[in-house]
Formats: C-alpha cells, sequence, structure tokens
C-alpha cells in the first residue's frame, strides 16, 4: 500500500513538471497608452523593438504573454488589448523561430523607453 502511494506522488510531480516545462513563459510586456512600462523574460532586441512599435502604433494598453507551449510560442494578450493588436503581435513573434527566443538573453526593463 505504501509503494503505491509513493508511485502515485511520484507519478504527480512528473505530471506537474511536464506541464510547466511545457507552458513556460519566455516574455511579459506590460503596455500603457502605447508604451511598454514593464519587460521582462527572453527576447532578442529586434523583437522587443517590434512589440514595441506595434504598441505604439496602436496606443494599446494591457498585458502580453509570451509561452512555449507544445514546441510553439503561444501569443496571450490580457487586459485591454484589441484583436487586430493582438494579431500583429502574432505576426511579430511568428518572424523569429522558437530556438532563436528560447536562447534569447535576459531582458529586464521598468519604465517607458
Amino acid at each position: 500500500m505504501g509503494w503505491l502511494v509513493a508511485f502515485g506522488l511520484v507519478a504527480f510531480v512528473v505530471v506537474v513538471i511536464v506541464s510547466v516545462e511545457r507552458t513556460r513563459r519566455l516574455l511579459v510586456v506590460e503596455a500603457e497608452g502605447g508604451r511598454v512600462a514593464r519587460l521582462s523574460g527572453r527576447a532578442p532586441a529586434e523583437l522587443a523593438a517590434d512589440i514595441e512599435d506595434v504598441l505604439g502604433r496602436s496606443r494599446a494598453t494591457g498585458t502580453i504573454v509570451l509561452r512555449l507551449q507544445g514546441g510553439r510560442v503561444v501569443v496571450r494578450t490580457e487586459k485591454g488589448i484589441d484583436e487586430t493588436t493582438a494579431q500583429r503581435l502574432r505576426n511579430v513573434v511568428g518572424r523569429f523561430p522558437v530556438a532563436r527566443l528560447r536562447t534569447a538573453r535576459r531582458v529586464k526593463r521598468s519604465g517607458a523607453r
């Protein structure tokens, strides 16, 4: 009976680790009025600049989260980013191979540029 509990616990831990691994957060961008208020995670400088350009043109306010999910980068928008801006962000992110995003340097920036 004890080994069954131990096996169940190990299986649970493995499932949690695999789940976390499949949905890793690569980059978080918080925008206010078209300006980047906070940027943290991994991103090539070119990607960060392109995201700032998209946000600036739309004067968007909200949060953008890039996650690695199932071997792809998924762009999720929260708190007020409209669908047109979200599609532009997906187009920008889609230009970058997953390997380049995973190996990019960490960025952390607070305040508008």
